[in-house]
Protein backbone atom coordinates (compact mmCIF):
# COMPACT_ATOMS: atom_id res chain seq x y z
CA UNK A 1 0.00 0.00 0.00
CA UNK A 2 1.38 3.38 -0.92
CA UNK A 3 2.00 6.09 1.66
CA UNK A 4 -0.74 8.21 0.05
CA UNK A 5 -3.32 5.46 0.63
CA UNK A 6 -2.08 4.84 4.20
CA UNK A 7 -2.49 8.54 4.94
CA UNK A 8 -6.01 8.59 3.50
CA UNK A 9 -7.10 5.55 5.49
CA UNK A 10 -5.65 7.05 8.68
CA UNK A 11 -7.54 10.28 8.13
CA UNK A 12 -10.79 8.41 7.43
CA UNK A 13 -10.47 6.52 10.74
CA UNK A 14 -10.93 9.73 12.75
CA UNK A 15 -14.66 9.43 13.22
CA UNK A 16 -16.90 12.02 14.91
CA UNK A 17 -17.82 11.04 18.46
CA UNK A 18 -21.14 11.02 20.30
CA UNK A 19 -20.37 10.59 24.00
CA UNK A 20 -23.05 9.35 26.42
CA UNK A 21 -22.16 10.45 29.97
CA UNK A 22 -24.22 9.54 33.01
CA UNK A 23 -25.14 6.94 35.61
CA UNK A 24 -26.42 3.36 35.35
CA UNK A 25 -29.13 4.26 32.81
CA UNK A 26 -26.28 5.29 30.52
CA UNK A 27 -23.99 2.42 31.54
CA UNK A 28 -26.79 0.01 30.58
CA UNK A 29 -27.59 1.82 27.32
CA UNK A 30 -26.16 -1.00 25.20
CA UNK A 31 -27.89 -3.75 27.19
CA UNK A 32 -30.92 -5.82 26.17
CA UNK A 33 -33.47 -3.62 27.95
CA UNK A 34 -31.67 -0.31 28.36
CA UNK A 35 -30.77 -0.21 24.69
CA UNK A 36 -31.22 3.48 23.85
CA UNK A 37 -27.47 3.88 23.27
CA UNK A 38 -27.54 1.00 20.81
CA UNK A 39 -30.39 2.75 19.01
CA UNK A 40 -28.31 5.93 18.76
CA UNK A 41 -25.40 3.91 17.36
CA UNK A 42 -27.72 2.25 14.86
CA UNK A 43 -29.04 5.63 13.71
CA UNK A 44 -25.49 6.90 13.17
CA UNK A 45 -24.04 3.83 11.43
CA UNK A 46 -20.84 4.70 9.52
CA UNK A 47 -21.15 8.35 10.55
CA UNK A 48 -20.21 8.54 14.25
CA UNK A 49 -18.72 6.45 17.01
CA UNK A 50 -21.16 6.31 19.92
CA UNK A 51 -19.17 5.98 23.15
CA UNK A 52 -20.62 4.89 26.49
CA UNK A 53 -19.25 6.65 29.56
CA UNK A 54 -21.90 5.62 32.10
CA UNK A 55 -21.10 4.99 35.77
CA UNK A 56 -23.64 2.98 37.74
CA UNK A 57 -24.67 4.54 41.04
CA UNK A 58 -22.86 7.83 40.43
CA UNK A 59 -24.31 11.25 41.18
CA UNK A 60 -23.50 14.77 39.97
CA UNK A 61 -21.30 15.48 43.01
CA UNK A 62 -18.87 12.85 41.78
CA UNK A 63 -19.39 13.32 38.04
CA UNK A 64 -18.60 17.04 38.11
CA UNK A 65 -15.15 16.13 39.43
CA UNK A 66 -14.68 13.36 36.87
CA UNK A 67 -15.83 15.03 33.69
CA UNK A 68 -12.52 16.72 32.72
CA UNK A 69 -10.71 13.39 33.15
CA UNK A 70 -13.35 11.49 31.19
CA UNK A 71 -13.19 13.90 28.25
CA UNK A 72 -9.44 14.43 28.11
CA UNK A 73 -9.13 11.36 25.88
CA UNK A 74 -11.13 13.04 23.12
CA UNK A 75 -10.10 15.67 20.62
CA UNK A 76 -12.82 18.28 21.16
CA UNK A 77 -13.07 18.95 17.41
CA UNK A 78 -14.12 15.30 16.93
CA UNK A 79 -17.00 15.48 19.43
CA UNK A 80 -20.33 15.90 17.67
CA UNK A 81 -22.58 15.60 20.71
CA UNK A 82 -22.53 14.88 24.46
CA UNK A 83 -25.46 13.69 26.56
CA UNK A 84 -25.44 14.29 30.32
CA UNK A 85 -28.03 12.02 31.92
CA UNK A 86 -27.89 12.29 35.71
CA UNK A 87 -30.30 12.71 38.60
CA UNK A 88 -31.75 9.26 39.25
CA UNK A 89 -29.25 8.82 42.10
CA UNK A 90 -29.07 12.47 43.22
CA UNK A 91 -32.85 12.43 43.73
CA UNK A 92 -32.71 9.63 46.28
CA UNK A 93 -34.25 10.84 49.53
CA UNK A 94 -31.82 12.08 52.22
CA UNK A 95 -32.02 8.71 53.98
CA UNK A 96 -29.64 7.50 51.26
CA UNK A 97 -26.87 9.84 52.36
CA UNK A 98 -24.28 8.18 50.12
CA UNK A 99 -25.98 9.04 46.83
CA UNK A 100 -28.41 11.85 47.69
CA UNK A 101 -27.45 15.32 46.48
CA UNK A 102 -29.58 18.32 47.57
CA UNK A 103 -31.67 19.71 44.73
CA UNK A 104 -29.99 23.10 44.24
CA UNK A 105 -26.55 21.50 44.48
CA UNK A 106 -27.61 19.06 41.74
CA UNK A 107 -28.54 21.95 39.46
CA UNK A 108 -25.25 23.75 40.17
CA UNK A 109 -23.26 20.64 39.31
CA UNK A 110 -25.04 20.26 35.96
CA UNK A 111 -24.21 23.88 35.07
CA UNK A 112 -20.61 23.36 36.18
CA UNK A 113 -20.32 20.26 33.98
CA UNK A 114 -21.42 22.21 30.92
CA UNK A 115 -18.86 24.89 31.76
CA UNK A 116 -16.12 22.29 32.17
CA UNK A 117 -16.96 20.80 28.78
CA UNK A 118 -16.59 24.24 27.27
CA UNK A 119 -13.16 24.56 28.87
CA UNK A 120 -12.37 21.24 27.15
CA UNK A 121 -13.37 22.86 23.85
CA UNK A 122 -16.85 21.32 23.51
CA UNK A 123 -19.42 24.11 22.94
CA UNK A 124 -22.69 24.16 24.85
CA UNK A 125 -24.60 23.78 21.59
CA UNK A 126 -23.30 20.20 21.38
CA UNK A 127 -24.46 19.27 24.90
CA UNK A 128 -27.84 17.70 25.70
CA UNK A 129 -29.11 17.41 29.28
CA UNK A 130 -31.56 14.56 29.89
CA UNK A 131 -33.80 14.78 32.94
CA UNK A 132 -34.04 11.83 35.32
CA UNK A 133 -36.93 9.50 34.53
CA UNK A 134 -40.05 9.03 36.57
CA UNK A 135 -39.81 6.39 39.30
CA UNK A 136 -42.37 3.65 39.86
CA UNK A 137 -41.95 3.49 43.63
CA UNK A 138 -43.95 0.28 44.07
CA UNK A 139 -41.82 -1.66 41.60
CA UNK A 140 -38.56 -0.14 42.85
CA UNK A 141 -39.47 -0.83 46.49
CA UNK A 142 -40.05 -4.48 45.57
CA UNK A 143 -36.74 -4.63 43.70
CA UNK A 144 -34.96 -3.16 46.72
CA UNK A 145 -36.57 -5.73 49.03
CA UNK A 146 -35.63 -8.58 46.69
CA UNK A 147 -32.02 -7.41 46.53
CA UNK A 148 -31.68 -6.46 50.21
CA UNK A 149 -31.22 -2.74 49.48
CA UNK A 150 -32.75 0.16 51.42
CA UNK A 151 -35.54 2.00 49.63
CA UNK A 152 -35.22 5.80 49.42
CA UNK A 153 -37.08 6.90 46.27
CA UNK A 154 -40.02 9.21 45.59
CA UNK A 155 -41.50 10.07 42.20
CA UNK A 156 -42.30 13.61 43.36
CA UNK A 157 -38.60 14.13 44.14
CA UNK A 158 -37.69 12.80 40.68
CA UNK A 159 -40.01 15.43 39.21
CA UNK A 160 -38.34 18.20 41.24
CA UNK A 161 -34.90 17.18 40.00
CA UNK A 162 -36.23 16.99 36.44
CA UNK A 163 -37.46 20.58 36.70
CA UNK A 164 -34.03 21.68 37.96
CA UNK A 165 -32.37 19.86 35.07
CA UNK A 166 -34.56 21.84 32.68
CA UNK A 167 -33.56 25.06 34.45
CA UNK A 168 -29.88 24.11 34.24
CA UNK A 169 -30.23 23.53 30.49
CA UNK A 170 -31.91 26.91 30.01
CA UNK A 171 -29.28 28.73 32.06
CA UNK A 172 -26.41 26.85 30.37
CA UNK A 173 -27.75 27.27 26.84
CA UNK A 174 -27.89 23.55 26.12
CA UNK A 175 -30.60 21.38 24.63
CA UNK A 176 -32.77 19.42 27.06
CA UNK A 177 -34.73 16.20 26.67
CA UNK A 178 -37.39 16.19 29.39
CA UNK A 179 -37.81 12.47 29.85
CA UNK A 180 -39.70 12.80 33.16
CA UNK A 181 -42.44 15.09 31.83
CA UNK A 182 -42.90 13.08 28.65
CA UNK A 183 -43.12 9.83 30.61
CA UNK A 184 -45.78 11.27 32.88
CA UNK A 185 -47.95 11.98 29.82
CA UNK A 186 -48.15 8.23 29.13
CA UNK A 187 -51.13 6.54 30.79
CA UNK A 188 -49.25 3.37 31.74
CA UNK A 189 -45.81 4.99 32.01
CA UNK A 190 -44.70 2.30 34.47
CA UNK A 191 -44.16 -0.06 31.51
CA UNK A 192 -41.30 2.21 30.39
CA UNK A 193 -39.28 0.95 33.38
CA UNK A 194 -38.10 -2.62 33.96
CA UNK A 195 -37.59 -2.44 37.73
CA UNK A 196 -39.20 0.84 38.67
CA UNK A 197 -36.06 2.88 38.01
CA UNK A 198 -34.14 1.67 34.94
CA UNK A 199 -35.50 1.78 31.41
CA UNK A 200 -37.25 -1.20 29.85
CA UNK A 201 -36.97 -1.88 26.13
CA UNK A 202 -40.09 0.24 25.43
CA UNK A 203 -38.66 2.92 27.73
CA UNK A 204 -35.38 2.91 25.83
CA UNK A 205 -37.23 3.30 22.54
CA UNK A 206 -39.27 6.12 24.12
CA UNK A 207 -36.12 8.01 25.14
CA UNK A 208 -34.52 7.40 21.76
CA UNK A 209 -37.48 8.95 19.94
CA UNK A 210 -37.19 12.03 22.17
CA UNK A 211 -33.47 12.27 21.45
CA UNK A 212 -33.66 11.55 17.74
CA UNK A 213 -34.56 15.08 16.52
CA UNK A 214 -31.70 16.56 18.56
CA UNK A 215 -29.25 13.96 17.24
CA UNK A 216 -30.30 14.53 13.64
CA UNK A 217 -29.89 18.28 14.06
CA UNK A 218 -26.41 17.99 15.56
CA UNK A 219 -25.22 15.45 13.00
CA UNK A 220 -26.88 17.04 9.96
CA UNK A 221 -24.58 17.07 6.95
CA UNK A 222 -22.39 14.23 8.18
CA UNK A 223 -21.81 11.80 5.35
CA UNK A 224 -21.63 8.03 5.54
CA UNK A 225 -17.97 7.03 5.70
CA UNK A 226 -16.61 5.28 2.58
CA UNK A 227 -18.73 4.57 -0.50
CA UNK A 228 -21.55 2.08 -0.73
CA UNK A 229 -20.17 -1.33 -1.70
CA UNK A 230 -21.97 -1.14 -5.07
CA UNK A 231 -20.04 2.05 -5.86
CA UNK A 232 -16.57 0.61 -5.22
CA UNK A 233 -14.56 0.33 -8.44
CA UNK A 234 -13.62 -3.35 -8.35
CA UNK A 235 -10.97 -2.88 -11.03
CA UNK A 236 -9.29 -0.11 -9.00
CA UNK A 237 -10.52 -0.19 -5.38
CA UNK A 238 -7.81 2.23 -4.23
CA UNK A 239 -9.46 4.93 -6.32
CA UNK A 240 -12.74 4.45 -4.43
CA UNK A 241 -11.41 3.77 -0.94
CA UNK A 242 -8.73 6.44 -0.62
Amino acid sequence: MTSRVISAVSKSSTWPKVVLFGDSITQLSFSNDGCWGSMVADLLQRKCDVINRGFSGYNTRWCVKMIPKVFEEFNSSDVAMVTIFLGANDSNLPGNSHQHVPAEEYKTHLIDMVEKLQVCGIPREKVVLITPPACDIDAWAEDCRNNDRPFHKCNKAAGLYASLCREAATESGTACVDLYTEMMKVTDWQKLLNDGLHLSTPGSAFLFELLKPVILKLTAGMETRFPDWKDVDNTNPDASLS
